[in-house]
């Protein structure tokens, strides 16, 4: 419930500009996503567990920045968020999701085949050498997927570079996904790292790749969406004057 009310909050922000609206919106989406962090905690994924209590410090920030200045970057860059996090919720919270995630776990398989590995199916577990991975929704890359295809729609720019920034990241994710799927569910099954094979796949090597692969597609968007590229330098210049040079 929360992720729609700050997605509906992000798109009256975005048309109104009323500051209170914004900083609403945007504090109710990080505590939406502080709420995620008992659960990577529990399943030792301190990466998301990190990155959970960074984005709920960012947006936070950012929802009390807007309270304190009347820059119209945030309205622009708020609109792109609400994108995003509608497409994004509609696979959470919808059955699209639980689609999406047998879609994922059949390709990873035919994947596998392709490659030489057979892996066996069943809804969203896949099976190898007598090992089980059950494909979970952040195993299909939606999350990412979702942010660069709010990006491409949501961003000023003419339609053929939105079109470019569209192919060079959504699709580019979906399949780098696959990929690690793969490598995920071979390295465990053949115990490529040892006994602790999945969380060294999955925690450690995947999360770095993950990473340098989306700073890489993010300058190729920026190269396709200039002025997306701007705004969100300044909204980093407007944090930056709001809380640290009127200390001065």
């Amino acid at each position: 419930m929360l992720q729609f009310i700050s997605t509906l909050l992000m798109f009256i922000y975005a048309l109104s500009k009323n500051k209170f609206v914004g900083f609403v919106s945007w504090t109710i989406f990080g505590v939406f996503w502080l709420l995620n962090l008992p659960y990577y905690m529990s399943i030792s994924d301190y990466f998301n567990s990190v990155l959970m209590v960074a984005a709920f410090s960012l947006f936070t920030l950012l929802g009390l920045t807007i309270l304190r200045t009347n820059d119209d970057v945030f309205p622009r860059l708020t609109f792109i968020a609400a994108i995003s996090s509608l497409i994004y919720f509609t696979f959470a919270e919808t059955m699209l999701g639980k689609e999406l995630i047998e879609i994922v776990a059949m390709q990873t398989s035919i994947l596998a085949s392709f490659l030489g590995y057979k892996f066996l199916v069943d809804g969203d577990f896949i099976y190898y050498n007598g090992k089980i991975v059950q494909i979970i929704l952040a195993c299909t890359g939606i999350e990412s997927i979702s942010l660069f295809a709010g990006i491409s729609l949501g961003a000023e720019g003419r339609a053929v570079n939105k079109i470019k920034a569209f192919l060079v990241s959504v699709p580019v994710i979906y399949v780098l996904n696959l990929l690690r799927n793969t490598f995920i569910v071979l390295a465990y099954g053949d115990s490529w790292f040892g006994e602790n094979s999945f969380y060294i796949a999955h925690h450690v090597i995947s999360k770095f790749l993950a990473t340098v692969a989306l700073i890489i597609i993010a300058m190729q968007v920026f190269k396709y969406l200039p002025k997306f590229a701007d705004d969100v330098f300044k909204a980093k210049d407007a944090v930056v004057r709001t809380w640290l040079e009127k200390r001065r």
